[in-house]
């Protein structure tokens, strides 16, 4: 479903000290002030993004409903398998697996895993303060808010907070920095976004989150990791483009040169 291409630099001579909080300030403002300095493909993107999240909707209770037989069909063992070893990376499992990469960094005096741990870091508390701008202003309703509840259903400001999944959003942002660091080692990214995908599908299953949230948050993570990845290649662009090829349809999130 997700298909990102990661072309930004590797970075191995991070440190704790004040160069790095000044990057991670730099990157925050970034983050945030971005929009006020959007050319016209800018602005193209974001409405590419925004127009190919929003067409996801048609699709959102359609999904819920095969996820869900699923979930009905696999029963309580389903359950555990995605609260025991999938939702966990959107949080806790993430945090573990960032300080594995400093604890072996720090014992094997290995400067690219600390300075992988120290982006993963920055990336997973800026992806989980942007996610939650949107998440608080467009107050779309979770689909367990209520019975056979509409994906189209939005509460307002606060009311609800489905768009995007902050789970998908926190781990994305921390697999595209590990795939970033080790994309010398092609099963590093296809392990890291192999388990970002599958905790991001783990939020349809579990029936707390529409497809588009997902999309949307890993399309946010993606971002986010990209830029603390490698902030000083101005030219790079997300976009998210359709895709065939014979009975196969999906998404590829595309961050280019």
């Amino acid at each position: 479903m997700f298909l990102p291409f990661v072309l930004s630099a590797q970075i191995d001579t991070l440190r704790i000290n004040r160069s790095f909080a000044g990057k991670c300030w730099q990157d925050t403002k970034t983050a945030f002030t971005a929009p006020a300095h959007w050319d016209s493909r800018d602005w193209t993107t974001f409405g590419v993004v925004t127009a190919s999240t929003a067409s996801l909707f048609l699709v959102d209770e359609p999904m819920r409903d095969v996820f869900q037989d699923w979930h009905d069909e696999w029963g309580s063992s389903g359950d555990k398998f995605t609260a025991n070893f999938l939702e966990p990376w959107g949080g806790e499992y993430s945090l573990a697996l960032i300080g594995g990469f400093m604890g072996y960094g720090l014992l094997a005096k290995d400067q690219k895993s600390q300075s992988t741990a120290l982006l993963a870091t920055e990336s997973f508390i800026l992806a989980s303060l942007i996610v939650r701008v949107p998440k608080t202003l467009i107050g779309r309703a979770r689909p367990d808010a209520e019975p056979d509840i509409s994906a189209f259903k939005f509460e307002g400001p606060i009311n609800g907070t489905s768009l995007p999944s902050g789970h998908t959003t926190a781990v994305f942002a921390v697999a595209s920095v590990i795939a970033n660091q080790y994309r010398d080692h092609l099963i590093v990214p296809i392990i890291s976004y192999s388990i970002a995908t599958a905790t991001g599908l783990s939020r349809i299953y579990d029936n707390k989150h529409w497809f588009s949230d997902v999309v949307a948050g890993a399309a946010i993570g993606i971002t986010v990791g990209n830029l603390v990845s490698g902030r000083k290649n101005k030219d790079k662009k997300l976009a998210v483009i359709p895709f065939s090829t014979g009975r196969l349809q999906g998404v590829k999130l595309a961050y280019n040169l």
